[in-house]
């Protein structure tokens, strides 16, 4: 599947489940991971937030007092989000297009693995960029083995593009461009045959 047509599918998918999403939530399970993170960022920080869905998180952060910016590839999504009083554009994760260093820290949760092993190297040296130096990234991933394609069993229409990674392929990734100060596979959700992989990084 060429870049584009991921992309088109991705964003067709993701729009026509913004009220499914907004109905569903955030798992708890998510509340512990986000706390530690904004404990990490200054008072009052920017946050850039990726793959942002339709902004559970975003929203969270911008309530805690931070400078957020969520970002998202479908129009239907940063449109809900703008709902919830959050700053938030259309980009893609792969050309975020902001300028060096402008952003105390990057939250990604469960956007990763819709980019292939070909271009993660380069989508994260433009995260890594975006954040300023000592900063502070943190990303979420299904994962746990080695799988990539449209997921068959996919209740999205048009079916998602998924690339897992092995708990040491997802490292070694995220170690070219980040220190990891973090790395924790779980199970959070029985009735997904995945694991998450959680990792909390510093540039």
């Amino acid at each position: 599947m060429d870049t584009q047509q991921r992309l088109a599918d991705l964003i067709a998918a993701y729009d026509s489940n913004v009220e499914g999403r907004e109905e569903r939530g955030e798992p708890d399970w998510r509340n512990l991971i986000r706390a530690d993170f904004a404990e990490r960022i200054p008072s009052g920080g920017t946050v850039l937030e990726i793959g942002a869905g339709v902004g559970f998180t975003s929203q969270w952060f911008d309530i805690h007092g931070f400078d957020v910016t969520a970002t998202d590839l479908s129009p239907g999504n940063v449109e809900k989000i703008r709902e919830k009083g959050v700053t938030a554009e259309v980009r893609d994760m792969a050309h975020l297009g902001f300028s060096p260093g402008s952003f105390d820290g990057v939250w990604g949760a469960s956007c990763l693995m819709h980019i292939p092993d070909a271009e993660l190297p380069e989508v994260l040296v433009g995260i890594a960029e975006v954040i300023r130096p000592g900063g502070w990234f943190w990303s979420g991933t299904w994962g746990g083995h080695d799988q990539e394609g449209t997921w068959e069993d996919d209740w999205y229409e048009p079916k998602r593009f998924y690339s897992l990674r092995t708990d040491e392929r997802m490292r070694a990734f995220y170690e070219a461009s980040f220190e990891v100060v973090s790395f924790e596979y779980f199970e959070p959700e029985p009735e997904i045959d995945w694991g998450y992989q959680s990792a909390l990084m510093r540039r």
